[in-house]
């Protein structure tokens, strides 16, 4: 009776600590399960921010592109719009006619002039003003040649070498202008066309200092005004 009962409170301490155990083992389960829940929870929040984080980043990126794209439209828009000009005014604009048209008629008549091959250079001799014989067949074609041009008007300019003072040059070279306009006169060439000036040894047809230069020098020269 004794080993009866003995038995049977050692099984009975025996369930009781199985019990225990399993209790204690599903208490310690329950607890890990909660200590790693929130981890997870912690690791998904945490894979949240960063997705945000990339998607602002990116976003970030996106705008220098966006207004490099702009600027880039707003450019070819500026390069598109036509460029007009400012308004000019009626005074303005008539002076800018009859400029241009007195160019054209300078450059015609400069163009006739070379093309006829007319209104040659006449030399002279040293110290003199008078014109030379184997000039006059060169003065009979320019004369010949502004009878039949009669609406333009010449100015006759006379040079001199560079010998004798500045004074002494300026008067020959004066006479020798009016020299020539008194012969062109006398062909049959109207004198109201005919002007005459003198700039003695200041614009040398030659620079040099010889013979051949001095030569080339005295002379006059025939410049379309009009």
């Amino acid at each position: 009776m004794k080993k009866s009962n003995l038995l049977i409170f050692t099984l009975v301490i025996a369930g009781l600590f199985f019990m225990a155990t399993g209790c204690a083992k599903v208490i310690k389960e329950e607890e890990i399960k909660k200590s790693a829940a929130p981890s997870a929870q912690a690791q998904e929040e945490k894979a949240v921010v960063g997705k945000a984080e990339e998607v602002k980043q990116e976003k970030v990126a996106e705008q220098p592109i966006k207004q490099e794209a702009a600027a880039a439209v707003k450019e070819e828009k500026i390069a598109e719009q036509p460029v007009t000009e400012a308004p000019v005014s009626e005074a303005a604009a008539q002076a800018g006619k009859e400029a241009s048209a007195a160019a054209a008629a300078g450059d015609e008549m400069t163009e006739l002039t070379k093309k006829d091959e007319a209104l040659f250079a006449v030399y002279f001799d040293f110290d003199r003003f008078t014109i030379m014989d184997d000039m006059k067949p060169v003065l009979d074609k320019n004369a010949q040649w502004l009878k039949k041009k009669d609406g333009v008007k010449i100015q006759i300019q006379g040079h001199a070498d560079e010998r004798g003072t500045n004074e002494y040059n300026i008067a020959l070279g004066e006479r020798r202008a009016q020299g020539i306009k008194k012969y062109l006169v006398d062909s049959g060439v109207n004198e109201a066309r005919l002007f005459t000036i003198s700039y003695g040894e200041e614009k040398p047809a030659d620079p040099g200092h010889t013979e051949e230069a001095w030569a080339k020098n005295r002379r006059g020269e025939f410049v379309i005004i009009k």
